[in-house]
Formats: structure tokens, C-alpha cells, sequence
């Protein structure tokens, strides 16, 4: 909590250990976020977005900042007015968005047919780092109110290209 109190300007306090030393976090679980709404304080939210207007429960961890503009994952195209024409992100990346609190990132690259992850941090280790995500809230139909994000992913740089990325 220190670390990110530090790094960001916020209040971490009321984190608990749980909240920060997963080393896997994938859709479903919860990690820390800094919102649009709430600028001085981390709160936890559930990776993958749930749009507000969803009839059921859905976790779409990425959004493309090309939207689908860039299929093929052209890493000349660095576009990012294809993302406000999905529905899913329309309003949140006009109003909710946050930073993703991350200290590493695994990438999963496809080699010859197996999976070949590779743990990607920041070269001087200034950790934490902020990854760039939007919010929403969704509610249950048992009424429950779900706060969920996902990342914004674009085409990848030249070192993540250098691992076989085409995303980051």
C-alpha cells in the first residue's frame, strides 16, 4: 500500500494483502484500480467489464483502442476512435475512466501451437505501474451493484513485437 500511495498520490490504507499479491489476476478477480470518480483513493474492482446495460453477467477483460478498425493487429495503425463506436465502451471511455495498478503482465505468445508466457515489467522497476482501463457498474439481477473494469489494449510496441506480441 505504501508503494502505491507513493507512486500515485492516493490513499491505499484500507487494502488488505490480498488485494495486492496475486500474481495471476484473470477475469473474475478482483485487483486495484484509481477511477474517474474517486481520483485520491484505490478501490477494488472485478476484472471484466460488465457493461451497465447488460441483461446477464459478462467479462470482457480488453477493449481495443482501434476498436475494429485494426483486425489484423497492423502495428502501424495507433488509433484510438474505434473504441467509442462498440457499444460495450461507449460511455465508459467518455466518463469512467481508471488506472489499472500493476507491477508486471504475463503475455501469453502462441509458439508453434503452445502457449510460451513471458513476464513483461518495466525495465528500472518503478513499480507500481498504471495500465489505462474504463469501469462500469452493472447490477445483478438479484440486485447486487458489481464494479468491473477491463484494459486498453493497442498494437504492440517494438520490444513486445520483439517477444511475437501483437498486442499491449
Amino acid at each position: 500500500p505504501e508503494a502505491i500511495e507513493s507512486r500515485f498520490g492516493v490513499v491505499a490504507r484500507l487494502l488488505t494483502r490480498d488485494d495486492l499479491n496475486s500474481y495471476n489476476i484473470s477475469p473474475g478477480h478482483f485487483a486495484p484500480v484509481i477511477t474517474s470518480e474517486k481520483p485520491h483513493e484505490v478501490q477494488t474492482f472485478r476484472f471484466g467489464l460488465t457493461p451497465f446495460w447488460a441483461k446477464s453477467d459478462m467479462l470482457l477483460p480488453t477493449a481495443r483502442a482501434e476498436g475494429d478498425y485494426n483486425q489484423s493487429d497492423n502495428p502501424k495503425i495507433k488509433s484510438a476512435a474505434g473504441i467509442i463506436l462498440k457499444k460495450a465502451f461507449r460511455k465508459p471511455i467518455r466518463s469512467q475512466r481508471c488506472i489499472v495498478i500493476a507491477s508486471a503482465f504475463i503475455e501469453g505468445i502462441s509458439n508453434n501451437g503452445k502457449l510460451q508466457p513471458h513476464v513483461v515489467y518495466l525495465r528500472n522497476l518503478q513499480n507500481p505501474f498504471p495500465i489505462a482501463g474504463i469501469w462500469d457498474t452493472w447490477h445483478s439481477p438479484s440486485g447486487d451493484a458489481i464494479n468491473s473494469f477491463c484494459i486498453i489494449t493497442t498494437t504492440a510496441n517494438s520490444l513486445l513485437q520483439k517477444i511475437g506480441s501483437l498486442r499491449m
